[in-house]
């Protein structure tokens, strides 16, 4: 790149809605060269974007439980409960830092979810560290209703 550098130093952790939500160094403070500029490349298959899939628990009565939700698509989305079991909690609350048993919730138990449903029949071996490390089919296509909206507790 050419001009000004206006960040170093960026720390996303993934869930992040904005570049700017990272924690990063002051603007235009940085100690590197035009070398060391990024880039990115956006794939539309589906394994590389559930790798890294955000995951949220919402609605809770603490943070270690609540509506299971992930980032696809530019958009916050539920999981539908069919086959949800406590090896599919497990790999949510892995992937959130949560340590111990985990329990699966069904039927909105949680509230119901706003927004698509994003999946539906994961199978998680429980020994997964992410939601995209699981057997999975199509995102989007499920037989669910937010009636449905999976949940665990951590």
């Amino acid at each position: 790149g050419q001009g000004f550098i206006l960040l170093d130093d960026v720390a996303c952790v993934g869930t992040e809605l904005s570049l700017l939500d990272c924690p990063h160094s002051n603007w235009g403070q940085h100690d590197c060269s035009h070398a060391e500029d990024v880039g990115i490349r956006c794939s539309s298959e589906i394994n590389t974007v559930m790798d890294g899939i955000p995951v949220r628990l919402v609605d809770g009565e603490s943070t270690k439980e609540g509506r299971v939700e992930v980032f696809l698509n530019g958009q916050w989305g539920s999981i539908c409960d069919d086959g949800w079991t406590d090896q599919d909690a497990a790999v949510v609350c892995r992937q959130l830092g949560f340590s111990g048993t985990a329990k699966a919730r069904a039927m909105a138990y949680f509230g119901e979810g706003h927004g698509p449903i994003h999946l539906d029949n994961l199978e998680c071996s429980g020994t997964e560290h992410t939601l995209g490390q699981c057997v999975k089919p199509d995102t989007g296509i499920h037989s669910c209703w937010h009636s449905e909206d999976a949940g665990v507790i951590c």
